[in-house]
């Protein structure tokens, strides 16, 4: 669709979210104060430097999208209201609710009301400085605040095409007062990201600049080399998790990919002093990501394929909404508890600081409200980022000393895996896979893309990975294992990145929506239609269970095995119930 697109209902569009076109006549009392600010200097480059901020609001506040996919992607698991995630994360899955009374519409809104703000700061930062702004002596810190503007445009118009189904381009080129503008799909504003991203790496590479530190985290002294290795990882992470489909994947440009990760800088902590959640470098997707108390627990689905108890198999032959949290076993991975004691805890795979250090963590008890599914409940938490990010005796602080991961080398390693693995290196995918399960204490995964995983399949089988959601209890193969490996290595880094790993992959729980539409919010006041996506419906995630691979016969027997034991398990429960003293509770 196609609007021109008047200046005053954009600048309203930008302030509220709104990143639609629309011959919307706003009167706007802060023109002049605008131009007056933006012929200031200094200002025109806080401007600039603030549009930064929405890139990490996206990835590291926990007031958006963020929470609810990652529950959507089912690997966290809770069941508050709060953040969607109740909504969302419900079992058949249902049609988003975009809808401007949802009372957690910024799950819609956040994201793309964040991107539009920043990518509007920056080009009105840019075309100050266009128009004869001079920053500094003579002008000399113009290239660095027009090469950082540039960079974040690119990595904001990224983010729309990873969250969005389609949004608009804008940037200084534009003049809005004039422009029509039409939306473009997620792969166009992708590629409209990277190609600012490259103007910024340009920019960056021929103009030496030392960034300010507070300009990315609250103390970060880069170099311009620095940004422009930072935004060459960014590219690898765009192209990566765009596709909405295996398919999609497989056609990505995994040499590029590759190319990419293996040179820019993906070991990325925005260091480091105390900070509280009153200033904006406050982490609270990891900081909530760890309270196991009330607001997290790993998802069954995630804990199932390193079962080795049988407990999983069993917990999927019951219908959804009947099945319960179990008490596992998981052989000889060592990052997951070897007892079911409260505490109990795994040991970290890695001493470098520079890697996810993955841990989990055994409860008793389970902090869910189980009249909103019992499915979602478990016993288990991942506790990687407590102590390095938050501490459970002081929730002002997001945990000292160490920084906030903003991108690691476990998602870079990761990307190289998995485009080794789809373009048929079979041996080089899994060389990096077998690294993450040497250090977990597992045997090496075959290099090559048909054979299992070393270890016995089916009920109380233990191999590891099992295929994922796999009622047959099949151990898994290198693709299997190389999902398996995000899973443990890549969690909380970034907001988004488990749901867009599970919807390349095909693995997201049937009729989930692979992505987020418009805000209704802003579709109302532009006078556009709303629409939804997931449950059925356009933009729904294929079912992701693995065929049966035995006869139906031999099926049926292991079913009926599975039930007798059952029934023998809830007769050994009576008796024992029947032998105890009544206790009045």
């Amino acid at each position: 669709m196609k609007k021109n697109l008047i200046l005053p209902a954009f600048t309203l569009g930008a302030l509220l979210g709104v990143g639609a076109c629309s011959d919307l006549e706003v009167e706007n009392r802060n023109t002049p104060d605008k131009t007056r600010a933006l012929a200031a200097p200094d200002d025109v480059e806080t401007l600039i430097a603030s549009s930064y901020v929405q890139v990490f609001a996206i990835g590291h506040y926990y007031n958006n999208a963020s929470f609810s996919h990652v529950h959507m992607a089912n690997r966290h698991t809770a069941t508050w209201g709060n953040m969607g995630l109740n909504d969302l994360g419900r079992e058949p899955r249902e049609p988003l609710p975009n809808t401007p009374s949802y009372r957690w519409s910024y799950v819609f809104e956040a994201n793309w009301g964040d991107a539009y703000r920043g990518i509007s700061g920056a080009s009105d930062g840019i075309t100050s400085i266009n128009n004869g702004v001079m920053i500094g002596e003579g002008g000399e810190r113009n290239g660095r605040a027009k090469a950082f503007g540039k960079g974040v445009q690119g990595i904001l118009h990224c983010l729309v095409g990873l969250w969005y189904d389609k949004g608009y381009v804008i940037d200084e080129s534009i003049d809005l007062s004039t422009a029509e503008l039409e939306t473009v799909d997620y792969n166009g504003m992708v590629a409209a990201g990277i190609e600012r991203i490259d103007q910024s790496i340009q920019m960056s590479r021929s103009e030496p600049f030392d960034l300010d530190p507070a300009w990315v985290g609250p103390n970060t002294p880069w170099s311009s080399s620095d940004w422009a290795d930072y935004l060459t990882a960014w590219k690898a992470r765009c192209r990566a998790n765009a596709p909405r489909s295996d398919a999609e994947a497989n056609s990505a440009d995994w040499g590029s990919i590759m190319a990419d990760a293996s040179s820019g800088n993906f070991a990325v902590n925005l260091c480091c002093p105390r900070w509280d959640d009153t200033g904006p470098w406050w982490d609270g997707l990891k900081t909530y990501a760890v309270e196991e108390n009330t607001w997290h627990r790993m998802h069954m689905d995630w804990l199932g394929m390193a079962d080795t108890s049988g407990q999983y198999l069993d917990w999927l032959s019951f219908p959804t909404e009947q099945r319960t949290p179990r008490l596992m076993s998981f052989g000889a991975d060592q990052r997951f508890p070897a007892e079911n004691i409260d505490f109990a805890q795994g040991v970290t795979a890695w001493t470098d600081v520079s890697r996810s250090n993955t841990t989990h963590r055994f409860r008793t008890t389970t902090p869910f409200r189980p009249e909103r599914g019992t499915y979602r409940q478990s016993h288990y938490a991942d506790k990687r980022h407590e102590g390095r990010y938050f501490n459970p005796a002081d929730w002002g602080s997001s945990g000292g000393e160490y920084g906030i991961d903003h991108m690691s080398l476990d998602e870079r390693d990761l990307y190289i895996a998995e485009g080794r693995f789809r373009t048929g290196d079979y041996g080089g995918a899994a060389a990096i896979v077998n690294m993450y399960r040497t250090a977990a204490g597992l045997p090496p995964a075959p290099a090559n893309a048909t054979d299992a995983v070393p270890g016995t399949s089916g009920a109380g089988g233990d191999c590891i990975p099992k295929k994922r959601y796999d009622v047959q209890g099949r151990c898994g193969n290198l693709r299997d294992a190389l999902i398996f490996e995000h899973f443990e290595n890549v969690f909380h880094i970034f907001g988004g990145l488990e749901f867009w790993h599970g919807r390349r992959f095909d693995i997201l729980p049937q009729n989930t929506a692979i992505h987020l539409p418009i805000p209704a919010s802003d579709l109302e006041v532009l006078e556009q239609d709303v629409y939804t996506f997931g449950g059925g419906g356009e933009g729904s995630a294929p079912n992701p269970i693995p065929g049966a691979a035995i006869d139906p016969l031999t099926l049926s027997l292991q079913r009926v095995a599975i039930s007798l034991e059952r029934l023998q398990e809830r007769h050994r429960e009576l008796q024992a119930i029947k032998n105890s003293p009544m206790v009045v509770r």
